[in-house]
Order: structure tokens, then C-alpha cells, then sequence
């Protein structure tokens, strides 16, 4: 699995956009993608790339595999991890964050807690997750599989699937949709900006939702 399973040109246009209009997008065609409660660590960050999904367990059989997966994680792969949303010890801390910028991650998510949240920060690394707790994971938890589907506060991820997140939130993407989300969003931005320019030049709501749906018809979405 690597970032060219997507294309570098798709990555690059789905970075100009947001994660309330990839939610919009994937309303369009009844797709449930939006990621319920993780949320940004690193205020003003955006991510967006193909997932390597991780599994944690509290298996004792598991224990001796904390970290060693990252050797796994392509460039510009997003590291997802399910760790079922536990909040007493964390599987990330920035020494993860630090090898993970060396390598050239595009970010993590974690449906679970990080820690050592300021040198992340430092890092300017992308992190998602349910929020921050100091307690190490090593010894209480440890790695089940990779690349295998996991599951995201209720979205089911599998590896490869679009992960786009940014301060509103995160959403995935499956893979197989991804071109087909990416032309209905460009519709919602093209209606949208219409939207702003009726605003701006002093429409009344009436007319600014009129010139929104214009806008969608004349480029065919």
C-alpha cells in the first residue's frame, strides 16, 4: 500500500478542501464517514492520505508488539490506529512523533489517547485522537494486526481507505469511492462560493441559496 494507490493529484485536490464539505460529499451518496469524537491535538493541522490501520489489543499474547509496525507505514501513508477508544493509556507519545516526521507520515489517528502532547506540537505533527493521558500503553497493551479493517469512533476504516481531517473533525473516505467524492465536493465548493459572492454582494437569502443551486447545475453536479 503506498500514496499512489490514490494519485498525487487527487491527494493534492482533496487538500484544498474541508472535512464539512467531504461530510456533505459522502452524505450525497449515503455513505457514513465521519468519525465521531477524535479531534484535533495539534490545532491548525490537516491531514489527508491513505490509511495503514493498526490494531490494538489487551491480549497478553500481544503485549511484546508495541511499535514496531511503523517500519510498515509507507511515505505519506496516515497511521490509523483503533485502540476501541480506550482513554486510560495511550499508544502514541512524540518519539512516535518524531520517527514519524523523519519518515514522512502524513499524520495519526487514533481512536484512543496520545501523550506528550507538547512535543508533538514542537513537531507540528498531525494528531487525532480522542484527547491526551499520560499513562503508557507498553505492558498493558500491544499490536493484534495491521492492515486489516479497524474501526474509527463508529466508521469501519480498511487499509487504504481516504483519511482527511483537519480542526472541525475527520471523516474517511472507502477507496473505492474515492474519485467519485472528490468530483460531488467539487460541486458543494462551487455552490458554496456562490453562496459567498451573493452574501457579499448584499442578496437576500432567497437569492444566495438560488445562486448556489445555479452554480451546481451549471457544472453538471
Amino acid at each position: 500500500m503506498s500514496t499512489e494507490l490514490i494519485g498525487k493529484e487527487v491527494l493534492d485536490e482533496y487538500g484544498k478542501l474541508s472535512s464539512s464539505i467531504i461530510s456533505d460529499s459522502l452524505d450525497v451518496i449515503g455513505i457514513h464517514g465521519t468519525i465521531n469524537d477524535i479531534v484535533t491535538q495539534v490545532p491548525g493541522k490537516k491531514m489527508c492520505g491513505p490509511a495503514f490501520t493498526v490494531q490494538y489489543s489487551i491480549s497478553e499474547s500481544t503485549l511484546g508488539r508495541f511499535a514496531d509496525f511503523l517500519d510498515e507505514v509507507p511515505e505519506g501513508a496516515i497511521c490509523a490506529i483503533d485502540n476501541r477508544a480506550r482513554t486510560e493509556c495511550s499508544v502514541w507519545g512524540d518519539t512516535l512523533s518524531l520517527y514519524a516526521v523523519r519518515h514522512g507520515f502524513a499524520g495519526t489517528i487514533i481512536d484512543g489517547v496520545c501523550r506528550d502532547i507538547d512535543g508533538t506540537r514542537s513537531l507540528n505533527y498531525p494528531m487525532f485522537s480522542r484527547g491526551t493521558f499520560m499513562r503508557t500503553g507498553k505492558n498493558r497493551i500491544g499490536v493484534e494486526s495491521t492492515q486489516q479493517p479497524i474501526t474509527l469512533g463508529s466508521v469501519t476504516v480498511h487499509p487504504g481507505d481516504l483519511i482527511f481531517a483537519d480542526d472541525t473533525g475527520a471523516v474517511a473516505v472507502p477507496k473505492e469511492r474515492i474519485r467519485e467524492v472528490l468530483e460531488i465536493a467539487k460541486g458543494i465548493v462551487a455552490r458554496d462560493d456562490a453562496c459567498v459572492a451573493a452574501i457579499e454582494a448584499g442578496k437576500s437569502i432567497a437569492d444566495v441559496w438560488a445562486a448556489g443551486a445555479q452554480a451546481k447545475v451549471a457544472l453538471g453536479r
